[in-house]
Parts: C-alpha cells; sequence; structure tokens
C-alpha cells in the first residue's frame, strides 16, 4: 500500500523547466519520481525507483549546538529537510565535493540560529534548539507563529497594518545586520510570519550568511522574483533591502500575481 508523502513544485535542470516532485512511501522505503506540473498522477501506477537514501536527511551533530530538552515546547514546530531527493545526488557517488546532503545544510542552518539566540529580537524568529538522535541531527526546534504574510495578504486580511509590518521587518533587518554582521538573503513574503498580535516576524535563515562573504555554489541566493536579476554572488544588505522593497509593493497589492 503506498502512501502519499507529499508533493512540490521544484526546477529541474535536466528538463529546464519546474517539475513536480512526487514522493511516497511504500513499506520501509521512500521513492521519488517527477512529472510534468500540469500532469495529473495516480500513485499506485507510479514506476517504482531506487529507494530514497534516507541517511541524507540527516545532519552529523555539532557540539556547538543546543539539544532541545526532552519536553518540546508547546508553541514549537520542528523544521526538518523535506523529503526530495536533490537532482544531482549520485548513489554511486554520495560523497564528493560538489553535492553537499540536506543534513549538511540542516546544521549549517542550525549554527546560525544559535548566533541569533545570543541576542533575541522580537522581529526574528525564536529558536529553542536542536533535536538530536546519537550522532545525527534531525530536526531544528522554533516557534510557531500564527500566520504567513503571504497568505494573509492574499486572503485580503483588512486587519493587516502595512506601515506596522514594514516596520517590524525593518527593524528585524537592521538587527540582523547591525548586531551580528548577517545578511537574510531571501526576504519574501512566504518568510515573514504574523504572530498573534499582528507583529511580523522574519523565519528561513538557510540562505543566511555574514555580511560580505561570496555565497557558494550550494547556497541558495534568494528567490527568482523576490531577489536582484542577475542572482546575487556576495551576502550583502542590500539584498535585504531589495526584498523588503518588494514586499512593500505586495503589500499594496502590486505583485499578487507572481
Amino acid at each position: 500500500m503506498r502512501e502519499l508523502v507529499g508533493t512540490r513544485r521544484v526546477w529541474s535542470d535536466a528538463a529546464d523547466k519546474y517539475v513536480r516532485g512526487i514522493v511516497w512511501k511504500e513499506g520501509e522505503n521512500h521513492y521519488q519520481t517527477n512529472r510534468s506540473t500540469t500532469e495529473s498522477f495516480d500513485l499506485d501506477t507510479l514506476p517504482i525507483t531506487t529507494p530514497i537514501p534516507m541517511h541524507i536527511f540527516k545532519g552529523r551533530w555539532n557540539p556547538s549546538l543546543s539539544e532541545l530538552p526532552p519536553l518540546i515546547p508547546t508553541d514549537s514546530f520542528l523544521k526538518c529537510p523535506s523529503i526530495l531527493l536533490p537532482e544531482n545526488y549520485d548513489a554511486d557517488r554520495p560523497v564528493r565535493r560538489d553535492f553537499l546532503t540536506p543534513g549538511y545544510l540542516m546544521v549549517e542552518e542550525a549554527k546560525i540560529y544559535e548566533i541569533l539566540k545570543q541576542h533575541p529580537h522580537p522581529n526574528i524568529c525564536a529558536y529553542y534548539g536542536c533535536v538530536r538522535d546519537g550522532d545525527d541531527l534531525t530536526a531544528i526546534c522554533l516557534k510557531k507563529y500564527g500566520r504567513i504574510l503571504f497568505n494573509a495578504v492574499w486572503e485580503k486580511d483588512p486587519t493587516l497594518n502595512h506601515t506596522a509590518i514594514l516596520d517590524d521587518i525593518s527593524k528585524g533587518l537592521q538587527f540582523l545586520h547591525q548586531t551580528f554582521g548577517l545578511v537574510h538573503n531571501d526576504i519574501k513574503p512566504a518568510n515573514i510570519m504574523l504572530d498573534d498580535a499582528g507583529n511580523a516576524v522574519i523565519i528561513d535563515f538557510d540562505s543566511c550568511m555574514p555580511i560580505g562573504e561570496e555565497i557558494p555554489w550550494y547556497r541558495k541566493a534568494g528567490t527568482p522574483g523576490w531577489t536582484v536579476d542577475p542572482m546575487p554572488n556576495v551576502s550583502v544588505p542590500e539584498n535585504d533591502l531589495y526584498g523588503l522593497t518588494l514586499i512593500g509593493e505586495f503589500l499594496k497589492g502590486k505583485r499578487l500575481g507572481d
């Protein structure tokens, strides 16, 4: 019996376009295949592929990380890599210089949260620690907030205070830049949450890097449509400020079709 784990729109270098990645579980194994984003599919007739190597979604535990206590905070959620096999994964060469596992990237993101927790800020997401399983990091525990800004704007929520939201994001970015010397590098409405009081909170720091550093090939340097074109290759505050400007346009309804 197959169980659908999820589908996700992903970019395929081989097809040179977005495709739908489909992941399902059958027995003890997970499998994946890609289909056109417009093509319907029958889960039970999808061809069996090589099982996804689940170990690549775990990171090697780093002593600099804070281990989450057994009692997980009730206002939290666990962030872990999406079970989706990277297109450039090669089972015959699982370890190589031009491929970094999702687990490795999760460790890198966790290190950023360890920096951020030294000086908490109301407009930057709260971090509680990491889930450890022996020598593995399996998830990052973060505070759970009410709504995604993108959804709130799309639903035309009349209670949104656009000026306050932009001010909140600006304060969070200024603190990130000046206090930590870091750049988020992926500011967009989907990475802004609203808490119960309507305050804007910046989330998702998997692209975050120190100011002035070159953005390596394995780092996402923003999201197409929400960052400069061509994609930036250096981590600078202007990357974030550009995204903030586009969020301002989005709040005015100028980018609802993107």
